[in-house]
Formats: structure tokens, C-alpha cells, sequence
């Protein structure tokens, strides 16, 4: 009798990393709290970061009427972003509770409010799951997005979806390089070096990645995820899947480095992973909303300027703008559409 082989990242343990990367430092939920608070990194204060985040008002009117035929993002905070093109209004990772957190008391407390509330989002096609860690997968949000919407989400997740009352035909699970056909937009499920957990005893039991979504005219979109740089997986990713139109790519939660370096990019890695991907214009995500790192939360577009320049990137090309920003880009194989200054005060 024949039987199918399991793919590499499926094993007795759960789900691993695609080229696995060297790790000295030992990472468990207690020894991160050990680092957090009685380690030698000085890390933010949530309290006294509020304001430290320029924002700014949506376009509403574009939001709630969007052309077709160009794109336009909206960031949210975090990693939230409503994406519009092709008549189709998306939503990445949404997160609007105040803590990133189990606990209504306890976690990651949000500094910047979301540049949108809930009932001001538009009527949504589609909703993309990265993973489920806490600052991405916000069960009270998707309670009130319910079943409205499709979702797309990793290997495993789909019982913690249905805890916020979406039912198994609201959404479809993927598994790396599986693709999902929404109308004529093909939706791939594409690896990210990173991990899962929800408790301390579930660790890589839920799969986690990005999202590769090719509308019918071609254009290509590029939803990374959380991930920290692996030059093998994503030298393979560009092989495979490289000449990308726009991509949201995360730049923030790197320091310290050693603990973080395998789960979070700092933006000069989030440059790389442009570069190698052949993304033409891309959104800086995951940053400027939580505190979940040691570094200063108004570093990493400072940082992510001046990798831009020395990879001889415009400042069009990769795009720190405010919490709330509306930000237009042209459909397939057009120019740019000129916009209004898109970097924060605080990275100018």
C-alpha cells in the first residue's frame, strides 16, 4: 500500500520552520517574563509612549467608495491593514482590543489607538490570518467581524476561529504552498520563520505564514507576517514566488536581538526581504502600536529610513506612514499615484 510522505515542517512535535536557523538562546514563555523584567534591556513603558506615534484621519470617503482599479491601503495599527483593489476589501490581522493579551488586565497594552474602529471598516470580502499569537489573532474583533467575511488562515487554526463564533464554512485552513481560489483571486499560503503558541503548553501545535494573493489582471500582493530574516527560505520564496507589486512587511519587536532575532526582522532584514522578494512598493507593519520589545517604539521607521537609502530605495518605495493613513498606489503596470508627505514626524 502506498502512503504519502509528510512535508518536512509536519512533525511529531508540531510545525517547524522551513530551513531552520542556529539558535544558542533557549526560549520558553518563562524565560522570555525572566528577560522582560529582570534582565538588563530598559524596555518601554506603554504609558509613556502614548503620542509618540503620528496618526492621522482616513479617507473615509475613498474607503467607503474605493476605485477598483488602483490599490489603497489603510494601516490600522500593528499589523491591520485594510487592503482594497479589484473591488475587493481585505483585512490583515485585525486587532482592535486595547491589550494584545489573554488577560483584560495583564499583556501588551496599546499606545496608539486604532486608525479605524470596527464600524467604520467597509463591508469586508476577505480576512487573512497570519498566526495566532495575540497581537495578531484578536478573538473580540473577529467576534464582531463574524461571518461576514471569508477567511484564510494557517494549518490548525480554523477550532480557534470557531471560538469566535465563525463557523467551518466561513473559512479555509492552508498549508504552505496550498492556494486558495476567492472569485479570481488566487490566495497562497507561503512559509515565514516565526512560531505559534496561545498557552504555554501549545508551542507550534497551529501553523503560521503569509499570504501571496494574485488578482485577475496580475497584480500581485504580498502579506508577510510576523518572521524573522532566513536568507534560504526567502532566496527560495523569491525563486518561487519574487516580482511582487506591494507587500506589508513588518519592521518593529526586534531587540533585543538575540531573543528576537529569529521571530522578528529589524527594518535593514525587512529591506533584505523586499530586495530578495521583488517587491516594488511596500507598507511597514508591526510597529508603533504595542509594546512587545525592548527597542524604542519610534525607532524602527527612523531605521527603516536609512536602510531604504543605503539600498538606493525612493522614499515611495517602502512607506512608514501614520496610524490611520490612506494611502493610494496605482493598479497593474502603472506608475505611482502622488500622494501627501507619507513618513511619520518622528522618522523625518
Amino acid at each position: 500500500m502506498q502512503t504519502t510522505s509528510r512535508p518536512d515542517h509536519h512533525t511529531e512535535t508540531g510545525f517547524e520552520n522551513r530551513h531552520p536557523l542556529p539558535d544558542p538562546v533557549k526560549r520558553s514563555f518563562w524565560r522570555f517574563l525572566r528577560r522582560r523584567f529582570f534582565g538588563q534591556d530598559n524596555w518601554p513603558k506603554a504609558k509613556h509612549q502614548i503620542g509618540k506615534i503620528a496618526t492621522e484621519t482616513p479617507d473615509h470617503d475613498a474607503i467607503q467608495n474605493p476605485d477598483p482599479t488602483r490599490l489603497q491601503v489603510t494601516w490600522v495599527g500593528h499589523a491591520t491593514v485594510l487592503v482594497q483593489y479589484g473591488g475587493l476589501n481585505i483585512l490583515t490581522d485585525p486587532v482592535f482590543s486595547d491589550r494584545a493579551s489573554p488577560f483584560k488586565r495583564l499583556g501588551p497594552k496599546r499606545y496608539s489607538q486604532p486608525g479605524l474602529s470596527l464600524d467604520q471598516l467597509p463591508k469586508l470580502d476577505l480576512v487573512l490570518l497570519s498566526h495566532n499569537h495575540y497581537d495578531h489573532f484578536d478573538l473580540a474583533s473577529l467576534a464582531v467581524l463574524g461571518n461576514a467575511p471569508r477567511y484564510v488562515l494557517p494549518l490548525k487554526n480554523g477550532p480557534l476561529l470557531e471560538k469566535a463564533g465563525v463557523t467551518p464554512d466561513r473559512y479555509v485552513e492552508l498549508d504552505w504552498d496550498e492556494s486558495h481560489h476567492h472569485g479570481d483571486v488566487k490566495i497562497t499560503h507561503v512559509p515565514s520563520n516565526h512560531w505559534s503558541s496561545r498557552t504555554t503548553k501549545d508551542r507550534k501545535e497551529m501553523l503560521w505564514g503569509g499570504y501571496i494573493l494574485e488578482f485577475g489582471d496580475g497584480y500581485r500582493f504580498y502579506f508577510v507576517g510576523d518572521t524573522g530574516w532566513n536568507e534560504a527560505l526567502f532566496t527560495e520564496l523569491g525563486e518561487k514566488h519574487g516580482g511582487i507589486d506591494f507587500g506589508l512587511i513588518p519592521i518593529g519587536a526586534y531587540d533585543p536581538r538575540d531573543f528576537m532575532r529569529n521571530s522578528h526582522c529589524n527594518p535593514e532584514e525587512a529591506v533584505q526581504i523586499m530586495q530578495v522578494m521583488g517587491v516594488k512598493q511596500a507598507l511597514a507593519i508591526h510597529w508603533g502600536t504595542f509594546v512587545l520589545t525592548a527597542e524604542p517604539v519610534d525607532e524602527p521607521p527612523v531605521r527603516l529610513a536609512s536602510a531604504r537609502k543605503d539600498a538606493g530605495l525612493g522614499d515611495d518605495d517602502f512607506i512608514a506612514p501614520p496610524i490611520g493613513a490612506t494611502r493610494f498606489f496605482a493598479g497593474k503596470d502603472a506608475k505611482t499615484i502622488s500622494q501627501p508627505d507619507i513618513m511619520p514626524a518622528c522618522a523625518q
